[in-house]
Formats: C-alpha cells, sequence, structure tokens
C-alpha cells in the first residue's frame, strides 16, 4: 500500500533513493542532449563567424619604380613608369579564383628626401575595388606576373599608410 508516494511500511529513506534511481537515469540523457546541442551551436557559430566583416572593400596596393625608369609626368612631382607603365594587378582567394583587378595609376609621385633610399622614386597606387571581405588570406599577381600571399589587413590599410612605410625601409641589395 502507498500512501503520498511512499510505501507503507518503508523507512522514508528508502523511498527517498528509488526515487532518486528513477530520476537519476533520465539526468545523464539530459546532460548529454544538452552538450550534443551546445557543441551544435558551437560548430555553427564558429562556421558562421558574424564577427568577420564579410563585406566588400576597396584595396590599395602600393609599389616603388626607381628614378632611373621612369619620365617626369604632366606635373612637378609626378611621374610615370618607361615600362610596364598600367599594369593590372589581380586579387585571388587561396584556390586561385579571381576575386577583383585593377590597374595602376598612370602617373604616380616623386618621393621626397624623407623617404631616405626611395628618395627619387616613383610611388604608384593601385585601388582594386570589390575585393570580397572575410577571406583572411588573399592572392595578389601584377601584370601576370607570381602570385604573393597577403593579408586581409595588409590589403584594407590606406595608400597613405603603405605609402609612409618607404620612408624607414631600406632597398634589398639586388
Amino acid at each position: 500500500m502507498t500512501r503520498g508516494g511512499e510505501s507503507v511500511g518503508e523507512p522514508a529513506a528508502v523511498s527517498l533513493t528509488k526515487q532518486s534511481a528513477k530520476t537519476g537515469h533520465r539526468l545523464p540523457v539530459w546532460a548529454v542532449a544538452g552538450a550534443v546541442l551546445l557543441a551544435a551551436a558551437g560548430v555553427g557559430l564558429w562556421s558562421w563567424a558574424p564577427w568577420v566583416d564579410r563585406t566588400p572593400f576597396t584595396a590599395y596596393t602600393v609599389g616603388v619604380q626607381d628614378a632611373q625608369y621612369t619620365v617626369p609626368g604632366s606635373n612637378p612631382g609626378t611621374c610615370v613608369r618607361t615600362a610596364a607603365s598600367e599594369e593590372e594587378t589581380v586579387v585571388f582567394d587561396e584556390d586561385g579564383r579571381k576575386l577583383a583587378a585593377g590597374r595602376a595609376e598612370e602617373e604616380g609621385e616623386v618621393l621626397g628626401p624623407e623617404f631616405g633610399d626611395f628618395a627619387g622614386d616613383c610611388l604608384i597606387i593601385t585601388r582594386i575595388d570589390g575585393v570580397p571581405g572575410g577571406l583572411g588570406t588573399y592572392l595578389t599577381s601584377w601584370g601576370g606576373g607570381d602570385r604573393s600571399e597577403i593579408t586581409e589587413d595588409e590589403l584594407r590599410l590606406p595608400a597613405t599608410t603603405q605609402r609612409d612605410r618607404f620612408k624607414t625601409m631600406k632597398k634589398s641589395e639586388g
């Protein structure tokens, strides 16, 4: 005979042990189900990565041409490369798929004495519109040459920041 969930004649401790055993078997099932759901949510969040900026952006690449391979431009302080002028720079994903491209400016800037080793050389900026964001690492190729690896952070740097790096850089020995 039972009364309020307890068997008549059984001590209360025995009755609680039986109930604990019944609910104790359900707890691991819920714990496992919860862990599986939590793991699935974590994997989904990691692959979706909402914190990654995937919007297309304008990339800039900046290069310097030795003064001996340039001629004066149409305005004072400008220059034009004598070879390979306005070559295309292409941005690829890591699988080699073309993502975006841009052409170098026809005229560049003659660098002043504050640029040390690069003083007198011609700085050329290439603007590349519509580079898809969020890939982290890209490959670039100028004029159909070899592909170089570059990070998204580098591609997102403003042209002025890249330009200023030449103030402290040294020309590599041939």
